[in-house]
């Protein structure tokens, strides 16, 4: 196995998505695991997380959902993002329930549908103030009557997304109104959906009247709160990228390090190289801002970052090859987070764990640090 990987703690994903459970009191969730579940890896993640009892997955693309099919998944999955017309046969293939946004679509699952005689469940897709997926929620009422009784569609859910629930409550419980203000519409003309979800990580936390009976957390499962109301879940980072030290060697002052010359050493120094870089996602704009955990302290990443490599001032610490280096994770008491390196890159936190590369393996273990 590579010595950059990626390792995923199957106890504090349980942890997660228990708390979640426990703060959503019986609502049901759909746990989002689009991107490769942020960069965790959708298929371990998924398994987890159904034996769990999730009720439903969350994928952005009808090939996410597929690739969960082929491992074995036979649980409800939700296409959440607009899909093409072509793309009708995946969701009658795969058995996949799509977030309707347009009419075109729906009436290509209909046909498709109809003609492999299978009946295909979707979720009514609402914009209420995102303005970027959806039905816009003043033409909601006239779309269900045109479209509510297409053949093989059974419309089993309706759904919103808040474009501010972990920043703005104000303008969250403005699409809320909305949102409650479309339902009823609907349900006057005879509308009845199952299950009706609004409510991000964000939400779950930021939000409680917004839960409905399903919610949808994403970022919180892997252990990161959202935005400035803090994280009153408790959750626990489930992912600690690790690598190690490749070579040691002694730089004197005035001799400099990478690409660029971007680092002049000022003092005598141990140089440790750590074979990961940007071709892994580790993003080269964190030059001259990171550190790496190397025997439990942290030491400045130094020099640009490479596509493969980068390196660590260890000053006169007797660093050896085969130490190994934390880059995301905690070590003695010392830790890294994503979201600090979110901050920073200059991004937020899901870039940084979606932007881990296939190249670096997922490990799922299941202890009390990551290892």
């Amino acid at each position: 196995m590579r010595a950059t990987t990626a390792y995923i703690d199957i106890k504090k994903l349980r942890d997660n998505v228990r708390a979640i459970r426990k703060a959503v009191d019986g609502t049901a969730i759909m746990a989002i695991v689009k991107a490769n579940a942020y960069g965790h890896g959708a298929i371990g993640v998924s398994r987890v997380l159904r034996s769990e009892g999730t009720e439903f997955l969350g994928v952005a693309f009808a090939k996410e959902g597929a690739a969960l099919r082929e491992a074995g998944d036979a649980g409800p999955i939700v296409v959440l993002i607009p899909s093409f017309p072509e793309e009708a046969y995946l969701f009658c293939k795969y058995d996949l329930r799509a977030a309707i946004s347009s009419e075109e679509f729906l009436i290509a699952l209909s046909r498709e549908a109809k003609k492999r005689n299978y009946r295909a469940k979707v979720h009514l897709h609402i914009d209420t103030g995102m303005n970027r997926d959806g039905i816009n929620a003043g033409k909601a009422l006239a779309f269900y009557k045109k479209y509510g009784s297409l053949p093989n569609v059974e419309i089993e859910g309706i759904s919103t997304h808040f474009a501010t629930a972990a920043s703005d409550l104000d303008f969250a419980r403005k699409q809320l109104r909305i949102f409650n203000e479309t339902l009823e519409k609907l349900k006057s003309e005879g509308a009845r959906f199952k299950y009706a979800h609004a409510s991000n990580s964000g939400a779950i936390i930021n939000l409680p009247e917004a839960r409905f009976n399903l919610v949808r957390p994403g970022l919180a499962l892997y252990g990161y709160s959202c935005g400035g109301f803090g994280n009153s879940l408790n959750l626990s980072p489930i992912l600690t990228l690790k690598s190690q030290v490749a070579v040691v060697r002694r730089i004197e002052p005035g001799e400099s390090v990478g690409y660029d010359r971007l680092f002049v050493a000022e003092r005598a120094s141990n140089i440790a190289t750590v074979p990961i870089g940007y071709g892994d996602g580790y993003f080269r704009n964190l030059t001259g801002k990171a550190k790496c955990l190397i025997g439990g302290k942290k030491y400045p990443i130094v020099g640009s970052i490479c596509m493969d490599e980068l390196m660590v001032d260890c000053g006169d610490d007797e660093i050896k090859p085969g130490d190994e280096a934390v880059l995301i994770g905690s070590m003695n008491g010392q830790s890294i987070w994503a979201d600090e390196l979110a901050r920073q890159a200059g991004t937020i936190t899901y870039e940084i764990t979606s932007a881990i590369s296939d190249r670096v393996p997922r490990v799922f273990v299941e202890s009390d640090d990551g290892r």
